[in-house]
């Protein structure tokens, strides 16, 4: 069917565009971006005969001809359509911190750094499979000024491997869920939910502060209501993963301000299989609570009255010479970590066994105070010792004392 010939709608148009403060479409662009368009309607409008350029004039001559009214129309309806083009390009839309609660959950792995205030602390490689559970990490932690090196943990498969370095060069194996606070308190994904949650709750109130088109970041203030800490997360604005987290607490009793970080290294880059293989020296003395059963059985006894006794039974065997129990009772240690470790530290009768000091660890945790006298090279000397007494994980209700001895 023909559409009839009734050009109203576009005088009306014209009438309402030209000269009009109502659009104000980026027009000295499409006319550097066009000549050729702007040639064909100014060549046209030559032709008429000379008048001021009034809007009510150049409406009116481009009223009488139909040709350069189909070209104002057409010049008027791109220009429209390219500043809302222009417009929806340079507007981006909002952002909201549900987007990043949502991207974090496509994180498979991430390499990091943690801090405690300025200074770096761990550094984590973890990977994820596709429902969001760790897969396999490593962890290396800064430990003691003497070692040669850091401490370092691997998990996989809920076995754990922790490896303190010379001169302990000692390695724990032991069997640990993946629920293991080490990790988790350091996933970034778990600070952002935290946060998130926080917010939604109450408990807290966010500031979002956009980024300037160069600089690419989010910035997300999170603040708990009672004011005791707060948390600064940095978005990438492209991919909406927190690169960084740094949270804030306040200590009223040292009235200053303390701090922790994790930097985002990478994200969901393929990490070398090695990198979680336990590839440890040779002369490395290996602690294994997974192949055997350690320690003592608690029974019916308390945790305290269980930490006092499985000491006492540790001492008894190491002066009558049973390393296979003495080294049972330390949590798999071999019979060598006494015969050539402590061999200094071989007691040969015990003068007291203190009361046991609960200490609020992440697992259940004595510490217990012991005398005894200790012979070497045909010397007796005392011997002021702290064990620590500890759940066995993998193993319920059953203790055992550290190998890790602290005069």
């Amino acid at each position: 069917m023909k559409r009839p010939e009734n050009n109203d709608w576009l005088d009306k148009a014209l009438t309402k565009a030209i000269g009009s403060e109502e659009s104000k479409p980026n027009f000295e662009k499409w006319k550097q971006d066009h000549p050729e368009a702007v040639e064909m309607l100014t060549s046209r409008m030559d032709r008429v005969s000379s008048v001021t350029t009034s809007p009510h004039n150049i409406r009116d001559i481009i009223m009488k001809s139909r040709m350069i009214k189909l070209a104002a129309a057409a010049v008027i309806i791109i220009a429209v359509m390219m500043s809302i083009h222009l417009w929806n390009k340079s507007t981006p839309s909002a952002y909201a911190f549900e987007q990043t609660v949502e991207a974090m959950q496509n994180k498979r792995s991430f390499h990091i750094q943690t801090y405690w205030g300025l200074l770096p602390k761990d550094e984590f490689w973890a990977e994820y499979d596709e429902n969001g559970q760790v897969v396999r990490y490593r962890q290396e932690e800064e430990g003691r000024q003497d070692y040669e090196g850091p401490i370092v943990t691997l998990w996989e498969d809920n076995i754990k491997f922790k490896y303190y370095p010379k001169p302990d060069n000692i390695c724990l194996i032991t069997n640990t869920s993946n629920t293991e606070p080490e990790l988790e308190e350091f996933d970034p994904e778990t600070a952002v939910r935290s946060a998130y949650e926080q917010v939604a709750e109450g408990k807290a109130t966010i500031e979002i502060e956009e980024p300037s088109t160069d600089e690419g970041r989010i910035t997300i203030t999170v603040t708990r209501t009672d004011r005791f800490a707060r948390q600064v997360l940095l978005i990438d604005s492209d991919t909406k993963f927190v690169i960084r987290t740094d949270t804030y607490y306040w200590d009223n009793e040292e009235g200053q301000e303390f701090s922790k970080g994790i930097e985002v290294l990478e994200y969901n880059q393929p990490i070398d299989a090695n990198m979680f293989s336990p590839d440890f020296p040779e002369d490395t003395i290996t602690i294994d609570q997974v192949s055997q059963e350690v320690g003592m059985a608690q029974g019916d006894m308390s945790d305290g009255e269980a930490a006092s006794e499985i000491v006492r039974e540790a001492l008894k065997s190491w002066v009558a010479g049973d390393y296979i129990k003495v080294g049972k009772l330390f949590g798999g240690a071999p019979p060598e970590l006494f015969t050539e470790r402590y061999v200094n530290l071989q007691p040969v009768s015990i003068i007291s066994i203190g009361r046991p000091i609960p200490v609020q660890y992440i697992k259940p945790l004595f510490k217990v105070k012991c005398e005894y006298d200790a012979e070497h090279d045909g010397q007796i000397k005392t011997i002021k010792l702290t064990f620590d007494v500890l759940a066995v994980d993998g193993q319920p209700g059953r203790w055992y004392v550290s190998y890790q001895l602290k005069l």
